[in-house]
């Protein structure tokens, strides 16, 4: 499979997971190309069963397909616990390395990596590491804008993305962080989290894309 396709593979999947119904012209601008070059690899895809359509979400990842896509996570996400616990990266650089990386190093370099990090359960933003023909399964899948309010919370996972990592960072959210979520604003679609006495308003687009769990 080449490179573009597990990158095609990859953001159907991500799209998947997240409400409404995808579009050949969402999933082009996710990919930074025309919308007549990604119907027509949408099209081989099909053909080659790594993508079948669906009437709900547009598109859905196979069978066939969520073996590569686990693997490509599992590759990914070992990656980036090295270069953070090895080679001194920070969480804002390791995504477009491990995007580079994960194309390119074998089975057996993985396999050799996760055993010198000692197997880590989880990459540094909180997303599950498939084992050896895993299946991924994320561990953490409560969003924070399903959660009810006035009660605690901590924070387990956020999207893989520099900008969305950069927000939590100058807002001091980490993974771990305990929170109060004292409501939800139905008409502004926003919620307000207390946490370090300080008050923080999110909109529920935002929220949508956090995973807590009860503190």
């Amino acid at each position: 499979m080449t490179p573009n396709k597990e990158d095609y593979l990859k953001r159907i999947y991500e799209r998947s997971q997240a409400p409404g119904k995808m579009t050949n012209k969402e999933i082009a601008h996710l990919m930074g190309v025309s919308e007549p070059a990604t119907s027509e690899m949408l099209k081989k895809m099909i053909l080659e069963d790594w993508i079948v359509k669906d009437k709900d979400k547009g598109y859905l990842v196979t069978e066939k397909g969520m073996i590569q896509v686990s693997n490509l996570y599992r590759k990914h996400r070992l990656i980036e616990v090295f270069l953070i616990q090895n080679l001194g990266y920070s969480s804002q650089d390791i995504h477009q390395e491990a995007e580079v990386l994960e194309h390119s190093v074998s089975d057996q370099f993985i396999n050799q990596l996760e055993i010198m990090l000692e197997f880590p359960k989880h990459c540094p933003h909180g997303g599950r590491i498939p084992r050896m023909q895993e299946l991924l399964q994320e561990d953490f899948t409560q969003r924070l804008s399903q959660v009810q309010p006035h009660q605690d919370y901590v924070l387990c996972r956020f999207p893989d993305q520099p900008e969305f990592i950069d927000y939590l960072e100058n807002q001091n959210l980490h993974l771990g962080t305990i929170f109060h979520l004292l409501k939800k604003d139905d008409f502004l679609q926003t919620l307000e989290l207390q946490f370090q006495e300080k008050t923080l308003s999110l909109p529920l687009t935002l929220a949508n894309q956090l995973y807590v769990e009860p503190a």
